[in-house]
């Protein structure tokens, strides 16, 4: 299994910043390669939410599933996901209010099964954490925003 980790003050009230966390649908404004989202099952909202996204990873067309695992409203929240070729990934998103705003303390974990052995681990790694980077980045523009 593979891990990153990255944290990111964003300067912006921390249920503007978990709404947009929470509503799935708006993932395609902010999630780095994300073009489409839909929810997939009966929950709505928080932990056993699932849903499904269309994406591009460097440029190549990809469907991911996911699950919201863990649902701590404003605190913490991890989605597991499920990728093509036996591949997962888990993110655990940890909230808290600092005098200067919201840190986000974000952990990436992955196994991309055969797509992993094919394309090779460290251009892999490379490229998720450049994907990483850019989400927190628009997440923060998206919220510093309003």
């Amino acid at each position: 299994m593979n891990l990153l980790t990255k944290n990111i003050l964003i300067k912006a009230p921390l249920e503007r910043i978990w709404n947009l966390l929470a509503d799935v649908t708006r993932t395609p404004e902010w999630v780095d390669g994300v073009k489409e989202s839909e929810r997939t099952g009966a929950v709505r909202e928080g932990g056993g939410m699932r849903w499904r996204e269309s994406c591009v990873l460097d440029r190549q067309h990809i469907e991911v599933e996911h699950t919201m695992t863990v649902w701590e409203p404003m605190r913490k929240a991890v989605i597991q996901s499920t990728l093509p070729m036996n591949g997962s990934m888990t993110r655990a998103l940890v909230f808290e209010t600092k005098p200067a705003g919201v840190e986000i303390a974000a952990e990436f974990r992955w196994d991309l099964g055969i797509a992993g052995m094919i394309l090779g681990e460290q251009k892999v790694r490379a490229i998720l954490d450049q994907s990483f980077e850019n989400t927190l980045a628009n997440w923060k523009d998206l919220a510093e925003k309003k």
